[in-house]
């Protein structure tokens, strides 16, 4: 077997939304109509009964903030999410890069991520 390794650079921008009221989401229904309305790959990461937690990839925080009232709307058109007046971005932070050739050793087997961590 080869020695080979794949290294991948994401342009991943995390954002989370609160004030929320989520009961009864699909999330992968909430994933088709971002992806439809922003044209871009988005992954949700977590949910609770008030918040929302996405990866959204290729779009800046500048642009989510930017036009947030939108995103907003588009996030409260899948079933089993109501907004109200008080729903705003918690946040929209972009990943940060991690320097693979600077990650310490450890012992024992974990992913080169956990390692840094």
């Amino acid at each position: 077997m080869n020695d080979s390794q794949i290294i991948v650079q994401a342009d991943k921008t995390v954002v989370k939304i609160n004030n929320l009221r989520i009961k009864g989401l699909n999330t992968r229904s909430l994933e088709n109509i971002l992806i439809d309305k922003l044209q871009r790959m988005v992954r949700i990461i977590g949910v609770t009964g008030s918040s929302i937690e996405m990866g959204v990839y290729g779009l800046d925080e500048e642009a989510i903030l930017k036009d947030s009232e939108g995103f907003i709307k588009a996030v409260s058109l899948a079933e089993g999410i109501t907004a109200s007046e008080v729903t705003a971005i918690a946040y929209a932070k972009k990943i940060c890069q991690v320097d693979f050739e600077h990650i310490p050793s450890k012992e024992g087997h974990a992913c080169m991520k956990e390692r840094w961590l």
